[in-house]
C-alpha cells in the first residue's frame, strides 16, 4: 500500500527548506487598499501585514509570478495548499509540452537553462542527462524541484506549504485579506497584501474572491469555435456545450533502474477492468515486451532512468473537482492514484498474461527519489483544466487561429488545441469515446486582459486565466503558466509602486519589463482571408453562384488563390472571385487556401446548402467506421490544412499485417470521384498500396503519402483525388489501405465518394 497525500514533512523531495522565511526583499510604501476589511469576523487570526504581493498557489504559474515580483523589489509571500512546490513541474512531467520553442523565453527559459547547468555540474558537460535537459528540455522532477528552491530562495521568496485557502475578505473590489489552514495542525493565518496572485490551477482565490469563472465547454455556437461542445454522438447533439472536462490523470514517475526501483505496489482500489484492453493486445499479439506494447516508449521523456508515461486518463472521476472542498479533491486523486497504479500492477501481475511479459514489465516502478512524502507515488493531480476566468478578454478558438495578433500581449502560447476525452457513452454505432480533439495552431499571442478580472481591483489570475474550453486547450502547458506567472509578478510590481489597480497597469511598462526578460511576444505573421458567397441564397442545383476570396489580414496582397467546392481536394479555380454551378442537392463544404508569394493564409470554409436535402453532397467515411485490422495509432499531419483533422498511422512498416477497410453503400448508380485523407509526413511511406473496388472490378493503386497531390503534382488540400470509378447503388463501395510492401509508415484518415458529372 502506498502512502496518501497528507503527511507531515515539509518538502523533502528539494534539498533547501522552502518552508523557511527566506531573505526580504527591499520594501516601499503600500498602497490604500490594504488595510483590513471592517466587520472582520472575531475567529479570524491576527492578519500579517508583511507582504507586498501574496501568490495563492505554487504550481509553476505561481513560483515565476512570486520570483518576478521579488525580483522587481516586492516582498512576497508564496502560499501552497499541499506539500509540493512546482505543481506539474515538479508533479511527474519529466518533458513538458512546449509547442514552438521559440515562443519561450523569460523565467521560463531561465528554468531550462538551469537544469541543463545543473546536470553538466553534476554528471558532466557531455552526459546522458545534460543532452536531454539541453536538447529535448526533459528534466527531473526532484530537480524542477531543486531549481524552483533555487530561483525562490535566490528571490527572496518566502514559501509555506500545507496551508489551505479558508476564504477571501473582499470589500469594495479590493481583497482585503485571506485566511488559510494548515492541515497538519489545524493552525489558521490571516494574510493581507496590497497585490495579490492567484497561481492555483483551480482558480481557488479567484472563486473565493467572487470572480466571474465557468466551468465546463461551451457550445460550439456561442463563440463560433468548430471544435467546442461534444465531438461524437448523435447528429443532433454535436456541438452542445455541458459541464464536462477533459480526464484528468496523473503523470507519474516511472522508473527501471534497479538502483532505486521500488515495486509497484497494489493499489488499495485495485480495478484493471479500464486497463484491459492493454492485456488483449498483448496477448492478441504474441507481444513479449513491456516496451513493444507501449510504442511511444521513446517519446516519454526518459532522463536519468526516469518518465513520465502519461498514461491511465480517467474520464468522467474529474466532474465535480474544479468546485469540490480538499476533502472532496482529495478522494478524486486518491481514485486517480489507483486508477494509475492499477495499470501498472496489472501489467505485471495479472495470470492470464505471459510470464515473458509480465517479468519485462516488473523491470519498472516507481523512483525511490521521488515524492517521499506519498510513498513515491505523485500527489499532483494532472489538472488540465478546472475553473477558467470570465475575464476582461475571453480567448477563443479564433484567437489560436486567426485573431492572433493582440496590442497588450504578455507571452504566446504555441501548442496544438489539444483535449483528452471527457466521457463514454454507448450510441446506436455502439461505445464511444467522446471529448478529444488535436489541431494545430500556429503561435498566438495572450492579452494582459486575460488575466485580470472584472471587478476585483488588485487579483491577478495567472494559471486558470480567461478562456473557453478550446483555448484553454492550448495555452494549459507549463512553459506558458511560467511566463503568465512572469507577467502577473511583474504586473503585480508595477501595481503596487503605482498604487493602481491591476487593470489599470501601464501595459508598455509591463511589456518593456517582458522583453527584457526575454520573454517573445510577436507572433509570426499569417494572413487570414475568408470567402464570402456574393449570391445570395436560396441556392439550388443548377444555378451558378458568385464567390470571393475576402482579406481579412494581409501585409501583402493575396496572389494565389485555390478553392475546392466539392470535398474532393482537386483545385477547380484560381482567381480571386469565382464563379461555381452547384452540380445536385446537397450541403457543400467550399475550402479556400490563399498564398501571398511567401505566406501561405489558414483555410478558409464556407459551407452552402442547394435545395432542400441538408446530407452532405460528400458521401465520407472516417476512419471510425472503416473495419481495421492490425494495430494503428493516434497521430496528426503538420500540413496547413491538415490542422483541422487527426488520422492513424500503423504499428508495423510493410508486413502486410495492417488494413484499413472503408465502404459505404451510395445512394445512386453512377460515376463517383473517389478522394482519401490522411496526414502527411516525412516518415509515410511512398507505395501506400490502396484497393479500389467498383462495379467495373477492383482498381489497385500506389499511393506516394509523403506529399498531396492533384493530378499527379502537389496540392494544397488534405483530401486527395484518386480518379473516378463506376459503382452501383445498394452495393459496397470499398476503398481498401493496406501496409504491404509499404517502405514507411502508412496513414489513414477518411475516404470519400462524390457524385461526378
Amino acid at each position: 500500500m502506498h502512502t496518501r497525500i497528507q503527511s507531515e514533512s515539509v518538502m523533502k523531495i528539494i534539498p533547501l527548506a522552502l518552508s523557511l522565511l527566506l531573505l526580504p526583499a527591499a520594501l516601499a510604501p503600500r498602497a490604500a487598499f490594504a488595510s483590513p476589511a471592517p466587520g472582520q469576523p472575531a475567529d479570524d487570526p491576527p492578519v500579517n501585514r508583511d507582504y507586498d504581493v501574496i501568490v495563492f498557489g505554487a504550481t509553476s504559474a505561481g513560483v515565476t509570478a512570486a520570483v518576478a515580483a521579488a525580483r522587481a523589489g516586492e516582498k512576497v509571500l508564496l502560499l501552497e495548499s499541499g506539500y509540493l512546490v512546482g505543481g506539474m513541474m515538479t508533479g511527474g512531467l519529466t518533458k513538458t509540452d512546449i509547442g514552438k520553442r521559440e515562443t519561450i523565453g523569460g523565467l521560463s527559459g531561465e528554468f531550462f537553462n538551469r537544469v541543463r547547468d545543473h546536470n553538466k555540474k553534476a554528471y558532466g558537460e557531455t552526459s546522458e542527462q545534460a543532452r536531454a535537459a539541453g536538447a529535448a528540455l526533459i528534466f527531473e522532477p526532484k530537480v524542477a524541484g531543486l531549481v524552483f528552491a533555487q530561483m525562490l530562495a535566490g528571490a527572496g521568496v518566502t514559501v509555506r506549504t500545507h496551508g489551505r485557502l479558508l476564504k477571501a475578505h473582499v470589500s469594495g473590489g479590493v481583497i482585503q485579506m485571506i485566511v488559510t489552514r494548515d492541515y497538519r495542525t489545524g493552525e489558521k493565518s490571516a494574510h493581507a497584501a496590497p497585490v495579490f496572485i492567484d497561481g492555483t490551477y483551480e482558480g481557488d482565490l479567484m472563486a473565493a474572491s467572487g470572480v466571474l469563472y465557468r466551468v465546463g465547454r461551451e457550445a460550439r455556437a456561442e463563440y463560433g469555435e468548430p471544435l467546442a461542445g461534444l465531438t461524437r454522438g448523435p447528429a443532433e447533439y454535436l456541438g452542445k456545450g455541458d459541464h464536462r472536462l477533459q480526464s484528468y490523470n496523473i503523470r507519474g514517475t516511472l522508473t527501471n533502474r534497479d538502483d532505486i526501483r521500488v515495486p509497484v505496489p497494489k493499489p488499495e482500489n485495485y480495478d484493471p477492468g479500464p486497463h484491459e484492453h492493454y492485456l488483449r493486445t498483448v496477448l492478441e499479439h504474441g507481444i513479449k515486451e513491456f516496451t513493444v506494447l507501449f510504442d511511444d516508449y521513446q517519446r516519454w521523456g526518459m532522463i536519468n532512468g526516469k518518465c513520465d508515461p502519461n498514461k491511465a486518463d480517467l474520464a468522467g472521476a474529474n466532474m465535480a473537482y474544479p468546485e469540490s472542498d480538499y476533502e472532496a479533491r482529495a478522494r478524486i486523486v486518491r481514485r486517480v492514484q489507483d486508477h494509475w497504479l492499477s495499470l501498472w500492477w496489472m501489467l505485471q501481475n495479472d495470470p492470464r498474461l505471459p510470464e515473458e511479459f509480465k517479468a519485462s514489465a516488473r523491470k519498472w516502478g516507481l523512483p525511490a527519489d521521488e515524492y517521499t512524502e506519498s510513498g513515491h507515488v505523485t500527489p499532483q493531480l494532472y489538472v488540465r483544466v478546472a475553473r477558467r476566468m470570465m475575464g476582461r478578454h475571453f480567448l477563443t478558438q479564433r484567437d489560436c487561429e486567426y485573431d492572433r495578433f493582440k496590442p497588450d500581449a504578455i507571452c504566446m502560447g504555441s501548442y496544438n488545441m489539444d483535449s483528452h476525452p471527457a466521457q463514454h457513452f454507448w450510441t446506436d454505432s455502439g461505445r464511444v469515446e467522446e471529448g478529444h480533439f488535436n489541431q494545430s495552431a500556429d503561435p498566438y499571442e495572450i492579452p494582459y486582459r486575460s488575466i485580470t478580472p472584472h471587478g476585483v481591483k488588485n487579483l491577478l489570475v495567472v494559471a486558470a486565466v480567461s478562456a473557453s474550453h478550446v483555448a484553454y486547450s492550448s495555452l494549459r502547458m507549463e512553459p506558458v503558466f511560467m511566463m503568465l506567472g512572469e507577467a502577473g509578478g511583474i504586473a503585480a510590481h508595477l501595481a503596487r509602486r503605482a498604487d493602481s489597480s491591476v487593470q489599470d497597469v501601464s501595459v508598455e511598462k509591463l511589456q518593456a519589463a517582458l522583453r527584457k526578460s526575454g520573454v517573445p511576444l510577436a507572433a509570426p505573421y499569417r494572413p487570414v482571408v475568408s470567402i464570402r458567397i456574393l449570391t445570395p441564397p436560396p441556392h439550388a442545383p443548377g444555378r451558378t453562384i458568385e464567390l470571393e476570396a475576402v482579406e481579412e489580414v494581409a501585409r501583402e496582397p493575396l496572389t494565389r488563390f485555390f478553392w475546392n467546392f466539392d470535398g474532393s481536394g482537386a483545385v477547380q479555380a484560381g482567381s480571386r472571385r469565382v464563379n461555381w454551378t452547384i452540380p445536385r442537392e446537397g450541403v457543400y463544404n467550399i475550402m479556400l487556401i490563399a498564398q501571398d508569394g511567401r505566406h501561405t493564409a489558414l483555410p478558409a470554409a464556407a459551407t452552402v446548402q442547394a435545395g432542400g436535402s441538408e446530407k452532405p453532397a460528400a458521401i465520407e467515411v472516417h476512419y471510425e467506421q472503416a473495419r481495421l485490422k492490425g494495430r494503428w495509432k493516434r497521430t496528426r499531419g503538420a500540413d496547413i490544412e491538415y490542422r483541422r483533422r487527426v488520422g492513424l498511422v500503423d504499428e508495423a512498416e510493410g508486413d502486410g499485417s495492417c488494413e484499413a477497410r472503408f465502404a459505404a453503400k451510395l445512394p445512386r448508380d453512377g460515376r463517383y470521384t473517389v478522394a482519401v485523407a490522411w496526414p502527411v509526413s516525412g516518415n509515410r511511406a511512398a507505395n501506400v498500396p490502396v484497393l479500389i473496388t467498383h462495379a467495373d472490378g477492383e482498381t489497385r493503386l500506389a499511393l506516394n503519402q509523403r506529399k498531396y497531390q492533384d493530378k499527379g503534382k502537389p496540392g494544397p488540400f488534405t483530401f486527395v483525388p484518386l480518379g473516378e470509378y463506376e459503382f452501383k447503388a445498394g452495393a459496397d463501395a470499398v476503398v481498401t489501405i493496406g501496409n504491404a510492401g509499404a517502405k514507411g509508415y502508412v496513414a489513414i484518415d477518411a475516404v470519400r465518394f462524390i457524385p461526378a458529372d
